[in-house]
């Protein structure tokens, strides 16, 4: 959505529960690591103005919270939402797993169908290399999966390695999402042009 010439994007922070999506939030905007684990009640809400593709962008960053007992309110923060940066944590893999239930949600509950979104694997701090190329091994295979599903979409699922605590990849996920839901964007304009 724009308004004027600034073009505001909702993205939403999906994942298990501590994986670490405030954190990533927080880095992204400036605001220092927190080492204790803040509980997210609901949904918390950040925005950042940024240039993309040299257009104003004012990122909307939703983090909701990943506990199951917040999954029914969940589904009105997804409203409106142009794109999600998908996060597991890299020490638990098993948060990797539970992505394609945050995955379905968002695609039931963006009101758009499926929107243009990334996997982040974050936490890269804490796993050693070996384990780093392990892991990478088999989100290779589970994004190559997804970008089969959603080829017809008009966007491609990429995966960043990141660490909210030292930064790693954090501001260049965030902006690769901002510039693919703008391409998204453009290209649903266009085929809507063709077909009018």
């Amino acid at each position: 959505m724009s308004y004027g010439k600034k073009l505001f994007l909702k993205v939403i922070l999906a994942g298990e529960a501590a994986v670490g999506k405030t954190s990533l939030r927080r880095s992204y905007i400036g605001e220092s690591f927190i080492t204790n684990h803040l509980e997210t009640i609901g949904a918390d809400f950040a925005s950042m103005p940024k240039e993309i593709k040299d257009l104003s962008v004012l990122f909307q960053i939703w983090d909701i919270a990943g506990q199951d007992v917040f999954e029914k309110v969940r589904m009105m923060y997804y409203r409106g939402s142009m794109g999600a940066l998908m996060v597991f944590d890299a020490t638990k893999t098993s948060t990797l797993k539970s992505l394609d239930g945050w995955i379905k949600e968002l695609e039931e509950g963006s009101e758009r169908g499926i929107v243009p979104f990334s996997i982040l694997g974050n936490k890269m701090d804490l796993i050693t290399k070996a384990k780093r190329e392990k892991l990478r091994i088999q989100v290779k295979k589970y994004v190559t999966a997804l970008n089969k599903k959603y080829s017809s979409k008009g966007f491609k699922v990429e995966y960043f390695e990141t660490s909210a605590k030292t930064g790693e990849n954090v501001h260049s996920a965030f902006e690769n999402l901002g510039s693919k839901i703008i391409d998204y964007i453009l290209l649903r304009k266009e085929k809507r042009g063709k077909t009018s």
